[in-house]
């Protein structure tokens, strides 16, 4: 998936506050995961802390498709973050391919870009990486809606 994201339309400073509000989500949290803003608009959401508690994909040591799609989520709700003035983003549609099994979690990365915005809501891409090898092709991609919340 080569996509063209749009940047950040929030100042460095917005994007800082906007950063520490969604690691310190509780969801965020439960799952191990963190996110950061990277190069100009990608979302970028990992393991911080995992558990085994999100093993057991395809009867596996890998990891499970519910917490792939909860990363994903993150991974919209955190590109979201960084193109509105809020601190609520909320999804809209979500959908997920999988396209191999995520063996390794401590080097996942979920990548997550807005590719177009309105006022009321945006399309976002995304794909699940390995950091070991980030030109392989991703575990699994999605595409998401996501809005401001009112």
């Amino acid at each position: 998936m080569q996509v063209t994201a749009l940047p950040f339309r929030l100042s460095s400073e917005d994007l800082s506050a906007q950063l520490e509000q969604f690691n310190a989500r509780r969801e965020i949290q439960w799952f191990g995961l963190r996110g950061a803003f990277q190069q100009t608009g990608e979302a970028l959401v990992y393991f911080k802390d995992s558990s085994a508690g999100i093993l057991g994909g395809g009867g596996t040591d890998a990891v499970n498709g519910g917490v792939i799609a909860a990363g994903f989520d993150g991974a919209f709700v955190l590109a979201g973050l960084g193109h509105y003035e809020t601190n609520v983003i909320v999804t809209l549609e979500l959908s997920v391919k999988f396209l191999d099994l995520a063996r390794n979690p401590h080097s996942l990365s979920w990548c997550a870009q807005v590719v177009r915005t309105s006022k009321r809501f945006a399309f976002a891409e995304a794909r699940l990486i390995d950091r070991v090898n980030p030109e392989a092709r991703p575990v699994a991609i999605a595409s998401a809606m996501v809005a401001p919340a009112v």
